[in-house]
C-alpha cells in the first residue's frame, strides 16, 4: 500500500457482494486520465456502469468489449466513488432474466468510444451494434421495459445516478485487506483468460464479417455461409474457447469432488456452498439456454461448429450441476439442509414441456408432433403408440436438465432400457 504522510495510509476497496444483488447497477470511477475526463464532462464522481448478474459477476462494457467480471478482482483505489443503485419498486423475476439475458447475449460487443464522446458532445444519435458502459445497462433494462434513461442509446453514468426509478443500496464497498490481495495475485485469472478466447474468437469472425460483433451475429453469418464451417471450426480450437473449463476444474477440483471438499475448512466451504444454491434460483442456467439453442442450430444445419458448440455447453451444464450437487451434499451432511423430495414432471403437462423445451427442443417438438397428429396426451412421447404409461430415471441416471420423465409404450421402454436407460414405473 502506499502512503500519504508517515501517519496516514491508503488503501484499496472493492464491491460488496453480501449486499447486492442481480440487477443491482453499479457506478464508479478510477484515477485514469480518460475516467477523469468523463467525470469533468459530466460533472459527476462516477465515470463507469456495469450490472451485477449473479454472485461475485458483474457484465460491462470497456475497452475490452462487453465481457463479465469476477468482482473479487475488481480493485478500487480508496478515492474513487462506488454506487450501488437498485429499482425503487424492486424487479420481477422474468424482468430480471431479460435484463441479465441481454446483457449476456450482449457478451464480446465491441467498444464504441466514438459513441461514447458522442454522449458527452452530443451530435449525431445514429447508433450502432457496438457497445459502452452506460448505453449497455440502460438497454439492457429498456429490454425489459424498464426505462430507466430518456434516451438508453445515448447515455451518461451521471444520467443513471440520477434516474428516479433508482435508489442507492448502503455499504456497497468494503476494504481489501493485504492478504486478499496477494491471494488473487497468485492465482491464475480464469476470467480474464475467458475475454482473451472471446475476443480472439470474435475478432477472428469479423474478419469475415466485420458486422459480427456477438456470438449470435457470428451464428447468423454462419447460416448464411455454411461453406465456412470448416473456418469457424479452427477458429473455435485455435481462440481456446473450447477448453477455458478445463482450467477452471484443475484449479478448483474441490468444488466437483466431496472427498476433497471434506479437506478444507468448515467456516469457507459453508459460505462457498449457500452461495451457490443462492445462484440457483432465478430462471434457467445460462448454459443450459446456450445448449438449447446450439442442439436445434445443429440438428438442423449439421454444421459441425454449431456441433461443437452444443457440445461444449452440455459438458459447462454437467460441470455446473456436478458443483450444485457437491454443494448440496455437503450442507445436508453438515445438518445444514434437507435435501428436497424429487419432483417428477407429469409427461405431457405444459410444465414438463416447458423443462423439455428448455433442455432438448427437438424432442418437445417431436412429442408436440405426435400427441396433435394422434389427438391424444395418452400415447408414447417417442412413437405415439398406445397404451403407455409414465416412467422416471433416478437420481444417477436422470439428464443434466429437462424432465427425468416419459411417458412409453411397452417397446419403447424396453428399447430404452435396453440402450441403458433404467426406467422405473411411475405407477
Amino acid at each position: 500500500m502506499s502512503t500519504r504522510n508517515s501517519n496516514e495510509q491508503t488503501y484499496l476497496k472493492r464491491l460488496n457482494d453480501d449486499v447486492l444483488k442481480p440487477g443491482d447497477i453499479l457506478l464508479t470511477t478510477t484515477t485514469a486520465t480518460v475516467s477523469k475526463a468523463i467525470r469533468i464532462a459530466t460533472r459527476s464522481d462516477i465515470s463507469h456502469a456495469m450490472v451485477y448478474v449473479q454472485n461475485r459477476s458483474v457484465i460491462d462494457a470497456t475497452n475490452e468489449g462487453v465481457q463479465a467480471r469476477n468482482t473479487q478482482r475488481l480493485f478500487f483505489e480508496e478515492e474513487c466513488s462506488i454506487y450501488a443503485l437498485r429499482l425503487r419498486s424492486g424487479i420481477s423475476e422474468a424482468n430480471l432474466n431479460k435484463v441479465i439475458s441481454y446483457l449476456r447475449r450482449q457478451i464480446g460487443a465491441e467498444y464504441t468510444t466514438k459513441e461514447a464522446i458522442q454522449t458527452l458532445i452530443g451530435g449525431t444519435k445514429q447508433w450502432s451494434k457496438k457497445q459502452f458502459c452506460s448505453r449497455l445497462v440502460a438497454q439492457a433494462f429498456s429490454h425489459a421495459n424498464i426505462q430507466l434513461v430518456t434516451n438508453p442509446n445515448y447515455c451518461s453514468p451521471s444520467e443513471l445516478m440520477n434516474s428516479s426509478l433508482l435508489s442507492p443500496v448502503p455499504n456497497a464497498c468494503v476494504k481489501v485487506a493485504e492478504e486478499e490481495i496477494e491471494f488473487w495475485s497468485e492465482r491464475d485469472d480464469v476470467p480474464q483468460l475467458m475475454r482473451d478466447a472471446i475476443n480472439k474468437l470474435l475478432d477472428s469472425a469479423r474478419k469475415k464479417n466485420s458486422d459480427i460483433q456477438t456470438f449470435e451475429d457470428l451464428n447468423n453469418h454462419l447460416l448464411s455461409h455454411p461453406e465456412q464451417d470448416n473456418y469457424f471450426c479452427q477458429v473455435l480450437i485455435d481462440s481456446g474457447y473450447l477448453s477455458i473449463w478445463k482450467i477452471e476444474l484443475d484449479k478448483n477440483q474441490w468444488q466437483y469432488y466431496l472427498r476433497l471438499m471434506n479437506e478444507l475448512p468448515m467456516k469457507e466451504i459453508e459460505k462457498y456452498c449457500l452461495d451457490v444454491l443462492q445462484d440457483q434460483p432465478g430462471g434457467t442456467n445460462r448454459y443450459i439456454v446456450s445448449r438449447a439453442g446450439y442442439v436445434v442450430l445443429s440438428r438442423q444445419y449439421e454444421l459441425q461448429y454449431f456441433r461443437k458448440m452444443a457440445e461444449l455447453y452440455e459438458h459447462l451444464a454437467g460441470l455446473h450441476q456436478q458443483r450444485v450437487s457437491v454443494a448440496s451434499r455437503w450442507l445436508e451432511s453438515k445438518g445444514l439442509l434437507t435435501r428436497p423430495q424429487p419432483v417428477h414432471l407429469v409427461p405431457h403437462t405444459d410444465e414438463w414441456f416447458s423443462s423439455m423445451e428448455q433442455w432438448d427442443p427437438p424432442k418437445a417438438m417431436m412429442t408436440r408432433a405426435i400427441i396433435e397428429i394422434y389427438g391424444n396426451t395418452n400415447v408414447c412421447s417417442v412413437c405415439g403408440d398406445a397404451p403407455a404409461i409414465d416412467y422416471y430415471l433416478d437420481e444417477e441416471n436422470r439428464p443434466i436438465a429437462g424432465p427425468d420423465t416419459l411417458r412409453l409404450c411397452d417397446d419403447c421402454v424396453s428399447i430404452r432400457r435396453a440402450a441403458g436407460e433404467p426406467f422405473i414405473s411411475l405407477q
